[in-house]
């Protein structure tokens, strides 16, 4: 049975989540679709989704149609919880892009993927559906051709949108048999070199049976069942009765129960102790997870969200999230602080761009938050599924730290002995978005391979905090020399030096404040521009010139993270509630004089030698 990976994606209220209850209930696998705003949905299952409305993870149902078995992934649609949309986008096969025909193009995907387009709410007066279908084209860079009523695929514009001039005479001179004219749509569609387009209304069922019907013939995948075993883990959840499960796609081989699992984040591994279907808030125990398929294993116990499983990573293009702002949390009861760290903890597993951050000098849990609705959830989350209340602070916005010029570092700790290790570092800035390269030049007959493992492990932990108390990115370091002594070093002496050495680098190259860019896409009526201009222009926004499509206007800016805490709620506001906004983290860039901050150091400076050597000697406790 051909086995196909679907993911639902669009904006907030273009009707996603209909759309997939009417998916189900046209196949067979619903007797009544549910309701979005009567809480009886099977995709969105949490009490906050049914209290709210609102999906806030994603929801996977696996049901049969048409001789093919189709796991269906439904996402969030709030901007709040991109990373969700991020992870499934590297599990599913084919995504279904909803665009309301009332609102127009406000969602596109970022990525090149396999990609059906559903008009939804095709049935609302006065809207123009047809109209839509051209922008899309610009803005996703891609032909597109409508299915037509009957869902036959020989029709002119599906070969035009081929661009094949031979294949198109075939069609006109009638010599063209219908097999291969299939089989070239259905190779363009699932290469994303062509993409159709349905109309419908997922609200009365309009257009649902055709989608179904062009999803099961317009897009096929290879499958190898006997390549090593390779998964990525698209959502990590903790059921009752079961523990936490791992929600995974897998791309080669085969997995059954009791089968070792080898996670590449953390080198450990693990045997599945049960292979589950999952069917929304249910669940069907399965032998087998094969090629192809998407499912869900229980017995991980070290896994998270993002990890790649198997010796060989199966996706090139996914994207991590970067925190950029973080939010403090306390619990309203001081004496629940150990639980509500445990309950971070289980939750990060599940959204690693939570980032916990716990510093126990100051017993202070932080954890990074995109927006406002979701720091609204995770306060929510706390209290219905721990019991926990909790405090939740005004976010703030995480910096990076760059070096500001090529500089040498140097440390001889040779005192007071017994102790010897001699370092000198090279640090060198590297262009924005490059991160951290490490290398050694060193001999070993200078500093034996041991010890060079010692420095070679110790450097990233030291450039979590630099000369203002951010992380240093964007560079490289690099090890020239040093020695040890065959007598008086220590097996720990290296761990000593190196942060001393590393600091006194940076403190000779002087460091760059780096702030978060998001890049911000804005969709609203026309007749708002000026309004929607001098709001962002207040935040230091940079951007080019408005593209206009019908009413509507299209806008990209880059504003400082710092700047976006209430950017959503006052474009709305600007708006009547008709403009909306996404954005997504562009990158860390220099931060303007008199703005930013410089961070409280955590522990012992470095830079603070005698300090720092008693510290190391556990002779002194911050």
């Amino acid at each position: 049975m051909k086995t196909l990976n679907v993911g639902i994606f669009a904006h907030i209220d273009a009707g996603k989540t209909t759309l997939s209850e009417r998916l189900l209930f046209e196949a067979g696998a619903l007797r009544t679709p549910g309701s979005v705003d009567g809480g009886t949905c099977l995709t969105d299952f949490l009490p906050v989704e049914r209290r709210r409305g609102v999906s806030v993870r994603d929801a996977t149902v696996t049901f049969v149609c048409r001789d093919v078995e189709i796991n269906l992934i439904d996402t969030p649609g709030h901007a709040d919880f991109f990373e969700e949309t991020e992870l499934a986008f590297s599990a599913v096969d084919v995504a279904v892009l909803v665009v309301s025909a009332r609102e127009g193009a406000q969602a596109i995907l970022r990525r090149r993927l396999p990609l059906v387009i559903f008009v939804n709410k095709c049935d609302m007066e006065g809207v123009s559906p047809k109209k839509i279908a051209p922008i899309l084209q610009k803005l996703l860079h891609r032909e597109l051709f409508d299915v037509e009523e009957d869902e036959e695929i020989s029709a002119e514009n599906a070969v035009s949108a081929l661009g094949d001039e031979e294949l198109l005479e075939g069609y006109l001179a009638g010599s063209l048999p219908r097999e291969t004219l299939r089989q070239k749509v259905t190779s363009a569609c699932s290469s994303a070199r062509i993409s159709p387009v349905l109309y419908g209304s997922a609200r009365t069922g309009d257009g649902v049976p055709r989608l179904i019907g062009t999803l099961c013939s317009l897009f096929e995948f290879p499958r190898d069942e006997a390549a090593p075993f390779s998964a990525f883990v698209y959502q990590v959840e903790h059921r009752k009765n079961v523990g936490k499960i791992a929600h995974m796609r897998i791309f080669c081989g085969k997995l059954g129960v009791r089968g070792e699992v080898f996670n590449r984040r953390t080198g450990s591994s693990f045997k599945a102790v049960q292979l589950k279907q999952i069917r929304g808030e249910r669940y069907a125990d399965v032998p087998v997870l094969a090629a192809g398929e998407v499912g869900a294993a229980a017995g991980l116990a070290d896994v998270r969200a993002g990890d790649f499983l198997g010796d060989t990573p199966p996706v090139e293009d996914l994207r991590v999230f970067t925190p950029y702002l973080r939010i403090k949390v306390d619990p309203c009861d001081k004496n629940r602080l150990t639980e509500l760290k445990e309950a971070l903890e289980q939750l990060s597993d599940e959204s690693p761009s939570l980032a916990l951050e716990w510093v126990p000098e100051k017993r202070e849990l932080t954890v990074s938050c995109s927006g406002k609705i979701r720091t609204e959830i995770l306060k929510e989350t706390l209290l219905e599924r721990f019991g926990i209340e909790a405090e939740i602070g005004a976010p703030s916005v995480i910096y990076r730290e760059t070096p500001a010029r090529a500089a040498h570092g140097f440390e001889a700790y040779t005192m007071p002995k017994p102790c010897w290790a001699v370092v000198h570092f090279l640090i060198e800035p590297l262009p924005r978005g490059s991160g951290f390269r490490y290398e050694s030049v060193a001999s070993e007959k200078r500093i034996a391979y041991r010890y060079q493992e010692h420095v070679k492990t110790e450097v990233p932990r030291v450039l979590q905090q630099g000369l203002m108390g951010w992380q240093v990115v964007d560079l490289k370091v690099t090890l020239l020399d040093g020695e040890h002594h065959v007598q008086h070093t220590h097996p720990l002496d290296f761990f000593t030096a190196t942060p001393m050495g590393i600091m006194d680098g940076l403190r000779n190259a002087g460091t760059v404040l780096l702030e978060p860019v998001l890049r911000v896409r804005i969709c609203a009526p026309g007749e708002t521009l000026g309004k929607v201009t001098a709001e962002i222009s207040a935040r230091r926004a940079v951007f080019g010139p408005p593209v206009f499509e019908g009413e509507k206007f299209l806008l990209t800016a880059d504003i400082p993270a710092g700047e976006t805490f209430d950017l959503q709620e006052r474009i709305a506001s600007l708006t009547g509630g008709r403009g909306s906004c996404d954005s997504r983290l562009l990158g860390f860039l220099p931060c303007p004089e008199g703005h930013g901050a410089v961070r409280e150091r955590i522990g012992v400076n470095p830079l603070d030698r005698s300090l720092w050597i008693l510290h190391c000697r556990g002779a002194y406790r911050s």
